[in-house]
């Protein structure tokens, strides 16, 4: 019956496509309080029964070197981890979202208990969430928990990951005798380009309030010859001395112009130096790099979920620092090119931010107006 339901789902979703009418066949939310608690009830689980829950890990693709990895690297950890007590599969669908709903259903079918997944299919899981009360959905870095009562959501401060390699980005300058630093993102007011941005301003003013920051955006995500040209101007023109590349594939320029005039540079979202492991060259070049864990977060929600055998549906949760879900890559890299001090300062700034001593400014929830006034006045 569930199969022949996401069959009937899928054919909706195409007519709705052809008619013109976005989004036409998802189930709206109830707003009856009594409904949304029974949901939510029903999303719950006895762990202790014996019976081993049977929990699904979507994603794109394996080998990006970066988010969907590290997602997936949770949910082989936690199938090896807690074999005995659950049935971990991690599911790869590409970027075909008809194939990706459809594995959802059969995962429904088969009697999956939670389903896990990122913000490419955000829609999907709603969809799920709102057929299938009696499952756990969670969503990763996308606000969709008030669609239904059994979703539960977390996202990541990542500006706390970029405080931190401000710090050692303002170690490697200080060292080189230099107080400039250069910032290059892939598009101008995007939001989450911004939370990793104004991070890093804290993070360099942290560690030397007098060094001075430059910045550009390439305005598309894949140009490397813009992003190149822009960071040669940067280390040659303005005199900085490492670069925070945060420009998806636009950021290879910056890797490519670093390795040129002997400068340094901050990569992001994964240990973006493994990209160059037959350019020690440009290797080299990695001060460090700007991880959200998205491993950690993952694993630590499908432990929960099974010691607790429920989730607090209705929140979304931002990890950070103190939970151990963004940092920095620490690799031999990092040692050979961070003093004393500056691993000294890191750790200081680790305690001080886990333990709410020091706050961390984001970009994520703020207008354009106040982002740019922020970013301005930092930056002066």
């Amino acid at each position: 019956m569930k199969k022949l339901l996401a069959a009937f789902v899928s054919l909706t979703m195409l007519a709705a496509t052809l008619t013109g009418c976005g989004g036409g066949n998802q189930t709206q939310n109830s707003s009856n309080p009594e409904t949304s608690q029974a949901a939510t009830e029903n999303a719950q689980t006895d762990t202790k029964s014996g019976e081993k829950a049977l929990v699904y890990v979507f994603i794109k693709n394996r080998g990006d070197l970066s988010y969907w990895d590290s997602i997936a690297a949770g949910g082989d950890r936690a199938a090896k981890e807690f074999a005995d007590k659950a049935d971990v599969k991690v599911i790869e669908t590409t970027v075909d979202l008809t194939a990706n709903l459809t594995a959802m259903y059969e995962a429904a079918d088969a009697g999956a208990k939670l389903i896990i997944t990122a913000g490419d299919y955000k829609d999907n899981l709603v969809e799920i969430a709102q057929t299938y009360p009696d499952i756990a959905c969670v969503t990763i870095s996308e606000d969709i928990v008030d669609k239904a009562p059994n979703i539960y959501g977390f996202d990541f401060r990542v500006s706390e990951a970029s405080f931190l390699a401000g710090i050692v980005a303002a170690d490697r300058a200080k060292q080189d005798g230099k107080d400039t630093l250069g910032f290059i993102g892939g598009m101008d007011e995007v939001t989450v380009i911004q939370e990793f941005f104004v991070g890093f301003i804290q993070g360099v003013k942290y560690f030397d309030p007098n060094m001075k920051i430059v910045y550009n955006y390439v305005g598309d995500w894949g140009d490397p010859d813009t992003a190149r040209t822009q960071a040669l101007a940067q280390y040659n023109d303005a005199g900085a001395d490492v670069i925070f590349a945060c420009a998806g594939g636009s950021g290879n320029g910056v890797h490519t112009a670093a390795a040129e005039v002997g400068k340094y540079l901050i990569g992001v979202d994964s240990d973006q130096s493994l990209m160059y492991e037959t350019d020690k060259n440009i290797q080299s070049k990695f001060v460090t790099s700007v991880l959200k864990k998205c491993d950690n977060a993952v694993f630590d929600v499908i432990s929960k979920y099974l010691a607790e055998g429920t989730l607090p549906f209705g929140k979304m949760d931002v990890l950070g620092v103190k939970e151990d879900a963004v940092g920095i890559v620490e690799n031999d890299l990092f040692n050979q090119l961070v003093s004393d001090e500056g691993k000294a300062k890191l750790q200081q700034a680790k305690d001080e931010v886990s333990s709410g001593k020091v706050e961390v400014k984001g970009a994520i929830g703020r207008e354009q107006t106040e982002i740019k006034a922020m970013i301005d006045e930092m930056t002066k």
